[in-house]
Formats: structure tokens, sequence, C-alpha cells
């Protein structure tokens, strides 16, 4: 079994330090390439923790190339000793920033314009992390993501709300090492109530895409089954007020949880089905059923341009 002490009193996310601990491993070599990783369940068991946070965590490893996983096989440690920005060696950090350079220029932009931008993002990461708050760790994980991608700038620190709230029980103090707290809609009454007054929450919901969700069910005809799957019954409910939000209401929307029973059944009975990135992290073979789509989201641009001018400040 892996060396991995998760730390119960910690306020870092069960998910964050598996996630750290096993990345770290795999990148001094003590997991070598081809190495088994234990299976999901096996894991979950000898941590005592729930079977969903290993599997995002594996999910995780696998979309960042540090573990492979196939049906039949299990998870195994990809083949990263050829990739340089892995290994801690001044020479292969040099040949990291020599290849940057080039994808720099082939680009069209010169090196004074790239320093230009990097000592601006240097400046901007050295200040202090955004704290994101979601209701369970697949959605810390995924919509940190999120985030950080639109705001590559920001350090973004993800932790649930039941830790969050732990936390503040214990003192108040550990907020101010924050640049802004990043909520939910639906909780940002109850957070702003808890909080000092001089502490920044943003709201920041998240929604389908409108480049391909939003034309994709409008074009679908009156009355159009259609199935909403998310991780948790709350997720699939906010999934038809979003769409509701963006005038999708000719179609007969209906949701279930992820891990419900019937829900073969229920996408058996529905003429499409959009599964969201949380649900399918849940249960990623629900993803290949043909009837199957992604529920592809994005950060409501009012939140992201908020949080935005917070982090620039």
């Amino acid at each position: 079994m892996l060396r991995i002490d998760l730390q119960k009193d910690s306020n870092i996310s069960y998910h964050e330090q598996l996630y750290q601990q096993i990345a770290s491993l795999i990148r001094s070599g003590d997991l070598p390439p081809h190495a088994h990783l234990p299976p999901v369940r096996d894991l979950a068991a000898h941590l005592q923790v729930n079977y969903n946070t290993v599997r995002s965590v594996y999910l995780r490893l696998q979309q960042e190339g540090l573990v492979d996983s196939r049906q039949g096989r299990g998870t195994t440690v990809s083949n990263i000793v050829k990739d340089p920005s892995l290994s801690r060696n001044s020479a292969h950090l040099a040949l990291l920033a020599k290849e940057t350079m080039h994808k720099v220029k082939a680009m069209g932009y010169t090196i004074d314009e790239f320093f230009r931008v990097l000592s601006v993002v240097i400046d901007e990461v050295r200040h202090l992390p955004v704290l994101f708050l979601r209701f369970t760790e697949l959605e810390m994980a995924e919509y940190c993501r999120l985030v950080q991608y639109h705001l590559p700038s920001a350090m973004i620190e993800g932790w649930t709300l039941d830790n969050f709230w732990k936390r503040l029980e214990q003192e108040l103090q550990f907020l101010h090492q924050y640049k802004a707290i990043v909520v939910h809609p639906s909780v940002l009454h109850s957070v702003r109530q808890a909080l000092p007054p001089e502490i920044p929450i943003v709201s920041l919901d998240f929604i389908p895409d409108p480049n391909i969700v939003i034309p994709e069910l409008d074009a679908f005809p009156r009355a159009t089954k259609v199935g909403l799957i998310c991780a948790t019954a709350r997720g699939a409910e906010s999934m038809i007020d979003d769409l509701h939000n963006a005038g999708i209401t000719h179609l007969d929307l209906c949701t279930i949880e992820t891990n419900h029973p019937d829900i073969f059944e229920h996408i058996a009975s529905c003429d499409v089905v959009y599964i969201s990135k949380p649900g399918y992290m849940t249960r990623p073979q629900l993803l290949t059923l043909p009837k199957v789509k992604e529920y592809r989201e994005i950060p409501d641009h009012h939140g992201i341009n908020e949080l935005r001018k917070i982090v620039a400040h």
C-alpha cells in the first residue's frame, strides 16, 4: 500500500492532500514508471476516506499525465521519466526555459514582451491566495481548475464548505491570509453573515456553455425529454435553474444523482442526457453511453470579473 499520511485536522482537503502526496511519490521516483497504484476501493478503505475522493484524485492524476488507467489493467504510473519538467535538475530546467523561449518566438512574440508579461504574472502570484469554497471535493477540484484557467495569475486554494465551517468555529484569523473568499450564490448570505465585513466575498456560479450547450438544447423540439445528471441532487437541480435562466424553458427537464440506483432506467427514459463534469468524474463510464453528452460549464463572467478586479488590486 502507498505511504500516505492524511492529516484529519488539516485545513487542506483530503483530495488535495492525497493528490499532492501521490504526485510527489511519482515525481520523486519512489513510484517508478509502470508501478501499479492500489485499486480505488482498496485505497479508500485503507485510508478511511470516501471512494469518490480517491477516484477524483486518480482522475486528476490521469488528466495531468502522471498515471494511465485502462480497463482490466488498473492504474499505473506513466512513463514520465523522459519529461524533463518533472525532474528537479538544473540542466533540465534550463532546457525547459529554452523550449519556452522557442515557443514564445514561434507564436510571434518577442522575448522582451514575454519577460514583461512574466514579471507581471510573477508579481501577481506572490499576492495572497484566493479561497474557493464548494460543496463536495469533486466539485471543488473541477471548479477550482476552471477558475484557475480563467485567472491563471491568481493562486487558488480550494476547500469544501464543511471544512471551512469547522475551521471557522476554531478561529477567524486564518481568513486574513486570503485575498478573497469565493462562494456559490446559494451560500453567499450565510457566509457573509459569518465573516467580518472587511473580508471580500465573491459570488461565483458556473453556467452552461453558451457556445455549445445552450445552442444544442435550444435546437431540440418542444417537450423533448432531457435528463440532467450531476454528482449531487442539489447540483442537478442547479442545472435546471441555470437552463431556465438562459431561456431554455421549452424542454421536459428531469434530474437524477449519478449514484442513484435507477440511473440507467432514467437514461433509457430520456431522449438525450447531459452529465456534469463532477457527475462523470464520479461514474466515468456514463459518458461512454451513446445518449449521454457532457454538460460543459464556464464561470459566470460577472463573478469572474469581480474576482479579477480584487486579485489585480
